[in-house]
């Protein structure tokens, strides 16, 4: 029996690359979790950029929100108790119209096949997400479709970790929005196409990606790092990452920039641009 999401949601993921929203913090968490991001920028502007990817290996809090119940129910359900973190990737864009992400796939970065069993990426709200904020946009179905030929750009206005963006035209008649309320969380498949506009509302718009697999999944290339954050790992395939004991300790620190430098070796290995502040990089962004 399914914990959060229902046989029909988890077709829904299967059939067309995403789910809906679905509710997962409650009012008072988003604020909780919102008021620590802010603590942690006036705290540590010299660190933000590094919340871009594997912010889990930063502070207790932001860990303290993978293990979340009603996240972790929502992942058993896809794929059982033993769960491991993957990565945590906050995605900020100012009210300004500025930054934006291009049309693309996250298998033309990472590859068809870099995970087995198959993961999905996860999209959690801590602001108002819509279609005026710059909410991610899927064109539903696209992941059972080949992986498109795209071009990296050098870009600060991208949030995209290459800039990249698909070359070719491809059907763009049934796009469909991942709007989401503050405490809501959409899944969608890696091999979807997908973008986001630019943000035109009033707030920040402020979105946690989450990549979390069982503990049985195996990467065909390598052997990465990931943080078990329910039950037991029987398999030992991913190095065990490090808890956070406080926010940006120099142990923390050191943790991340020994793990960022392996992570940014594989997403920039066949890339025309330099790596980014957030992945151990000289380059910044709009948002940094």
């Amino acid at each position: 029996m399914p914990k959060i999401l229902s046989n029909d949601q988890q077709g829904q993921l299967e059939r067309d690359g995403h789910t809906d929203a679905v509710d997962i913090l409650t009012g008072e968490e988003v604020g909780r979790y919102r008021a620590s991001l802010e603590r942690f920028e006036r705290n540590h502007p010299e660190h933000v950029a590094k919340l871009e990817s594997k912010s889990e290996i930063l502070a207790p809090w932001i860990v303290e929100i993978a293990e979340t119940p009603r996240l972790l129910d929502l992942f058993e359900d896809l794929f059982g108790p033993n769960l491991m973190i993957r990565n945590m990737a906050w995605r900020m864009k100012k009210p300004d119209g500025r930054t934006f992400a291009g049309w693309h796939q996250d298998t033309a970065a990472y590859g068809a096949n870099e995970m087995t069993p198959k993961y999905y990426l996860g999209a959690l709200a801590l602001s108002d997400c819509g279609p005026d904020d710059g909410c991610i946009q899927v064109i539903p179905g696209s992941h059972k479709g080949p992986t498109l030929p795209h071009q990296d750009r050098d870009d600060t206005a991208s949030i995209l970790a290459r800039g990249q963006e698909i070359t070719v035209s491809f059907d763009k008649s049934r796009i469909a929005p991942l709007a989401l309320k503050p405490g809501q969380f959409a899944l969608f498949d890696p091999a979807i196409i997908h973008s986001s506009g630019v943000n035109s509302g009033q707030d920040r718009r402020i979105i946690l990606l989450i990549s979390m697999i069982p503990t049985f999944a195996r990467s065909i290339t390598a052997k990465p790092s990931a943080m078990l954050v329910r039950g037991i790992d029987e398999f030992h395939n991913f190095a065990q990452e490090p808890r956070p004991e406080a926010e940006c300790s120099p142990e923390a620190i050191a943790a991340w920039e020994r793990l960022i430098r392996s992570k940014a070796k594989a997403v920039y290995a066949k890339s025309s641009v330099a790596p980014k502040a957030g992945y151990g990089g000289a380059r910044s962004l709009l948002v940094d």
